[in-house]
């Protein structure tokens, strides 16, 4: 009975000094929620939603606790997709810095393959699908609707389930080298038709060079359709 009575009166008196102490030292987890916030501040959600991970600290650390609000900032000028290193610090008479690391995953639709396809493929609408991916690590564009993708042309051999880039495509050809073409010529008020031969390959929009069947001299036009080149006096 006395042994209990000393334990229970033990306890009593080690209690309080033991939350005590621990009131004194800044909470890991705080420090790491403070973290998350302020990253999530950062990021623009209209690009997609973002998946915060924050460092673990050492469970050795003890930072004695902040009278004043911690401060947090990214060591580099701006937030971006994976790793990221955060400065936090204690600015009171008893000021402590740690460097803690975070990394950030993007996730967004994106338009993929639904089967694979050969180089110089037309792209149908059934070729694609929409799909919510992780696009941390993507190093290039990508498209987000299938309007900009259907009906280009593949410039390589994708597979199952690619996310597609504008570095795979490419538009199709309209006018082909030795094409015969009308080279339509607009000025203030007229307008000049005449024949001309394609000298090279053009996609609609894209500038061509087309000699002229009668002069033989070389100009230079806009592809407009698989029979027009328009030049501009």
């Amino acid at each position: 009975m006395k042994l209990l009575s000393k334990l229970c009166l033990f306890f009593l008196l080690c209690t309080p000094q033991f939350i005590c102490a621990n009131e004194q030292v800044e909470s890991h987890k705080n420090i790491r929620k403070q973290a998350n916030a302020y990253l999530q501040t950062l990021v623009d959600a209209s690009n997609g939603q973002y998946e915060i991970t924050i460092q673990n600290l050492d469970q050795r650390l003890k930072l004695k606790k902040c009278p004043l609000p911690i401060e947090i900032q990214l060591v580099t000028e701006q937030i971006k997709t994976g790793k990221n290193t955060l400065k936090i610090s204690c600015t009171s008479v008893t000021p402590w810095r740690i460097f803690i690391s975070s990394y950030i995953k993007l996730f967004t639709n994106v338009i993929i393959t639904t089967q694979p396809l050969a180089k110089g493929h037309k792209i149908q609408e059934s070729d694609l699908m929409l799909l919510r991916s992780d696009i941390t690590s993507l190093r290039s564009n990508y498209f987000s609707r299938k309007q900009g993708v259907i009906n280009k042309i593949t410039k390589r051999r994708l597979n199952r389930g690619t996310i597609i880039s504008p570095k795979h495509l490419t538009k199709p050809i309209l006018i082909k080298k030795g094409d015969t073409v009308s080279i339509i010529a607009k000025s203030n008020g007229f307008q000049v038709r005449m024949k001309g031969i394609a000298q090279h390959n053009a996609s609609k929009g894209e500038l061509i060079r087309v000699k002229n069947s009668k002069s033989k001299k070389i100009i230079q036009g806009i592809a407009v359709n698989s029979q027009t080149v328009r030049i501009q006096l």
